[in-house]
């Protein structure tokens, strides 16, 4: 049923504390990643995505190519692709899910990109969930942006259609978030509910989302800042060095830049905030 919408070779090169007003402690970064380390990596355009492997590595990249970054440095995983990677995610059972075209594929032993279903769009998102993964709509000239739940044997669940591009979808307690535009709606699947959680001043829009799952906290972040959500309370984070691709991973928020090719990890986000 559906819903209509109105509206590592790490190095730590650099590590620096600054404080803010809703905020019991000093943030501290740690810079993982710095696109001016090699020539080699100068080279590589990076896309819009990122994710956390089960063996806790990352995962980036390019149109062409997958990198896995960990302390022994980073290395590509599987072949180069022949279609343009547009988004991917690892599922809970630690497949990682790669969209290619219209494509919804994986990496086989060989290295080569294996389809699993042909999808109904290009160049879609996907998020993965506890049980199923999320594609949706980012580009398609009709504005009917979907957003489909997909679960094993090629089932297709319409949760939801959108006027305006979904940018990302997480899961939290038994709610799926979506960020549209400069808003962050919340639907629940149980009584197919959709409802707004936060909407920002209007052409400040959301770049990506992430949850720590253990204090129920939704993190977002717009180009130039980032932002966290629990219960009812909404706080800024930091906007030091703007916004970005965010991933909650061990205790820490991850924010890749790829347009600077720069991972920076928040250390002690969880002893900071105050709500």
């Amino acid at each position: 049923m559906k819903r209509r919408l109105v509206i590592f070779s790490f190095l730590f090169l650099l590590s620096f504390v600054a404080a803010h007003a809703q905020q019991k402690n000093t943030l501290r970064y740690e810079v993982m990643l710095n696109g001016n380390m090699t020539d080699s990596l100068k080279r590589i355009k990076f896309i819009n995505c990122l994710d956390i492997s089960p063996d806790r590595y990352i995962a980036i990249a390019s149109s062409g190519k997958m990198y896995l970054l960990g302390w022994g440095g980073m290395s590509q995983l599987g072949k180069k692709s022949e279609l343009p990677i547009s988004s991917y995610a690892f599922t809970s059972e630690g497949l990682l899910m790669v969209v290619r075209g219209k494509s919804l594929c994986y990496i086989g032993r060989s290295g080569t990109y294996k389809e699993i279903v042909k999808l109904p769009s290009s160049d879609m998102g996907i998020a993965g969930g506890k049980a199923v993964v999320y594609l949706f709509d980012r580009n398609k000239k009709d504005k009917r942006y979907m957003l489909y739940a997909y679960a094993k044997g090629g089932v297709y669940n319409e949760l939801l259609v959108s006027p305006k591009p979904v940018s990302a979808v997480v899961e939290m307690s038994d709610s799926v978030y979506v960020a549209i535009g400069s808003g962050v709606y919340s639907y629940s699947p149980s009584v197919k509910n959709v409802s707004l959680v936060v909407g920002l001043q209007k052409g400040n829009e959301i770049v990506s989302m992430t949850v720590d799952p253990d204090r129920n906290i939704l993190f977002l972040s717009t180009k130039d800042t980032i932002y966290a959500i629990k219960d009812q309370s909404f706080v800024k984070v930091t906007g030091d060095f703007g916004g970005g691709i965010i991933k909650y991973f061990n205790n820490g928020l991850i924010v890749f830049s790829p347009g600077n090719q720069s991972i920076t990890r928040i250390v002690n986000i969880a002893d900071s905030l105050i709500f």
